[in-house]
């Protein structure tokens, strides 16, 4: 059994111990602020702030390490971006295309979101089709070729072609039903 003396009492005062939390250099500690204000206006991606932080003019080591500390503490969350993102771009009316490219640009991929699309599109929801139409009537094309405006507008917004395709000729007949003109 070890005897606590003044001899074993000497060497331990004689021990140099780490600090348990690193210092943290200033830099970082301003970039994590700015990361803590960006997140309490709404949901961000890592990509968006690690770019929002070097056009604020933070150096990429002080925004990386920010943005990773904001991870660790769950105050960041790709996923949990996406599915607000997802959320957010069906209600207004967006195309899964679309949605696909805007995580893809935030550097998510749609694969890797749990519940994509199963979750996201349920069978009580309208289909991509209804939805597209639905746009379309909310939003009418001022154009001549209604038919040829209906389809650029359902592609801008993220809808695949063959979707836009078949919402843009059917509601170029509703019109063509309800027109005189035609």
């Amino acid at each position: 059994m070890p005897v606590i003396d003044e001899e074993f009492l000497a060497k331990l005062a004689a021990v140099e111990l780490e600090p348990v939390v690193r210092e943290i250099p200033e830099g970082e500690q301003k970039a994590f602020a700015k990361v803590q204000r960006l997140a309490c206006v709404r949901k961000r991606c890592e990509s968006e702030l690690r770019a929002r932080l070097a056009r604020d003019g933070f150096t990429a080591q002080d925004a990386d390490a920010a943005v990773r500390r904001a991870v660790a503490c769950g105050l960041v969350d790709d996923m949990r971006y996406a599915g607000v993102l997802i959320r957010s771009r069906i209600s207004q009316g967006r195309g899964k295309s679309g949605i696909v490219s805007e995580l893809e640009r935030a550097g998510i991929d749609a694969t890797m979101v749990p519940g994509w699309p199963e979750d996201f599109f349920h069978e009580d929801t309208p289909s991509e089709l209804e939805r597209a139409l639905g746009l379309l009537r909310r939003k009418p094309p001022r154009a001549k070729d209604v038919r040829g405006a209906a389809f650029r507008r359902l592609v801008g917004k993220g809808y695949s072609q063959q979707v836009a395709y078949d919402a843009a000729r059917l509601y170029a007949e509703e019109v063509a039903e309800h027109s005189e003109y035609f």
